[in-house]
């Protein structure tokens, strides 16, 4: 399944290259609460579980968790990086979702319920991949249509039992899911979206492959000395 995500890498080239010490995307304003000025403090996150979406190699000592909100731009521009880098340490690193919908956007919240209720159809990342593709095309979507006329859709796209859908995206086993991600971010102190950690410690907002790239090297090569 997680070899068949196709979604065309359409902005991978488009950031410039800096050091991973910068602390957010450019835009990064427009989709959460800007990083402090005057430096980046890392916090560390709750440790990876069998709850956790994972794609790549689920037993690799090197893990990125990305706290991300399907309506947040940013998190869409990332995309392209993340499949790439997905692609190419597929077989070394373990790669984690966990949804952290911010209260400006209207239908973060429902997307990441429809991204749930995929999950528990064995279709999550590619209601992931699909949402954040589309994201321009549902975003303004007002909170009576968006299931009917758009996510609905997508469900019958991925082939999901529909009705199934309908019924799991307002389950309490999904709205419980949310709450707990959104609970380790908060003990984190996540306070924008995407945020990143690299084995389980926050990460400045790399701007580049190349500068994600560096850091799980490091982080790669670290491991391996350890062994």
């Amino acid at each position: 399944m997680e070899n068949d995500r196709k979604i065309q890498m359409w902005m991978a080239g488009g950031f410039l290259v800096v050091i991973v010490a910068i602390a957010v995307i450019a835009g990064m304003s427009s989709s959460g609460t800007v990083l402090p000025q005057g430096g980046f403090q890392a916090t560390t996150v709750a440790d990876i579980t069998s709850a956790d979406w994972v794609t790549g190699n689920k037993n690799a000592k090197v893990s990125v968790i990305t706290y991300g909100d399907f309506q947040c731009p940013a998190c869409a521009a990332y995309e392209p990086i993340l499949q790439q880098l997905e692609n190419e340490y597929a077989s070394d690193v373990k790669f984690v979702f966990r949804n952290y919908p911010l209260p400006q956007h209207q239908n973060g919240v429902i997307t990441s319920q429809a991204a749930e209720a995929a999950g528990l159809q064995g279709k999550f990342w590619e209601m992931h991949d699909l949402l954040y593709a589309k994201q321009t095309e549902w975003s303004d979507a007002a909170a009576g249509e968006i299931v009917s006329k758009y996510l609905n859709v997508y469900a019958q796209s991925l082939g999901l039992d529909v009705a199934k859908f309908n019924t799991d995206i307002n389950s309490p086993a999904v709205k419980q899911k949310i709450q707990t991600d959104m609970a380790t971010a908060n003990a984190a102190k996540v306070n924008h979206t995407p945020t990143f950690f690299v084995n389980l410690v926050q990460i400045p907002n790399p701007q580049s492959a190349a500068a994600f790239k560096a850091v799980i090297d490091a982080a790669l090569a670290s491991s391996s000395a350890q062994q």
